[in-house]
């Protein structure tokens, strides 16, 4: 049995939604781009001032890796009471870090300690011992603070730890010894800032989150020049809900000589 079936032929007219369709599109085409551009990362203007004063801070102190010093660090926060410890500090850029603190009428207090690969927290009154992954070497667990262990570092060498994918730019202070160096995301967002005094010298850095509310804050007081280095006697690091770390810096001995296995406590003995 064969059934001749006919194509449909097009229709002279298109439907009316078809042109509706049509119109739409048009519309579409005719709006994506200034839609595009109003959506669009906000160009940020280069300054170049501030991206030579940037280098400069990065070359601070640059040929300084390794150190030895003995200090006193205090650490306070709204649910715990303040704390002051003699300390013994070891660095070796970009990864080591030991610090022995001591309690006031002697004896070991505690130990934090990087080796590149592992962190470690020994707290010698209650024979505690941890070990870690180093992964990106943060301390918030340890001193509950944002902070890294490449960022402790920095300051104990003497910079300030920046952002590179953040665009820099000056801004005058009132006090005209003093300026800012101010650091934005691609959405032309404050994410960092930076006061130098008239010498250029850092004394002052604040930190933001995206939403622009202050996260962290350091301050640098006084400068001490040791083997070339210029270095702060004291660093002041205070977040925004109350933690604050204080490490007064004494008897520095830069570019000191260190044996790798000082970056691993040894285990307790039972």
């Amino acid at each position: 049995m064969t059934t001749n079936i006919r194509p449909r032929l097009l229709p002279d007219r298109f439907p009316s939604y078809t042109m509706g369709w049509s119109a739409l599109i048009l519309i579409l085409a005719a709006w994506l781009p200034a839609a595009c551009t109003r959506f669009s990362t906000p160009e940020i203007q280069r300054d170049m001032a501030a991206e030579q004063m940037v280098v400069s801070l990065r070359q601070t102190n640059a040929g300084l890796t390794r150190f030895k010093c003995v200090g006193k660090i205090s650490l306070s926060g709204p649910n715990r009471p303040a704390q002051s410890f003699r300390a013994a500090m070891a660095g070796q850029l970009a990864d080591r870090l030991r610090i022995d603190m001591f309690a006031p009428f002697g004896g070991s207090a505690g130990t934090i300690s990087s080796d590149g690969k592992h962190l470690f927290l020994v707290m010698h009154p209650s024979r505690e011992y941890y070990r870690k992954r180093f992964g990106n070497g943060s301390l918030r667990r340890m001193i509950q603070m944002n902070v890294t262990v490449g960022d402790l570092l920095e300051l104990l060498v003497g910079r300030i730890p920046m952002d590179a994918e953040l665009s820099p730019r000056l801004m005058p202070d009132e006090d005209e010894a003093q300026t800012h160096l101010v650091f934005t995301d691609r959405w032309g967002k404050t994410r960092q800032r930076i006061t130098v005094d008239a010498s250029t010298h850092p004394v002052r850095s604040v930190w933001f989150d995206s939403n622009q509310n202050q996260t962290q804050t350091l301050t640098v007081t006084g400068r001490q020049m040791i083997g070339g280095f210029v270095l702060p006697k004291r660093i002041d690091l205070s977040t925004s809900s109350g933690e604050r770390v204080s490490v007064i810096l004494d008897r520095y001995e830069a570019n000191a000589r260190i044996d790798e296995s000082l970056f691993v406590p040894a285990p307790l003995s039972s």
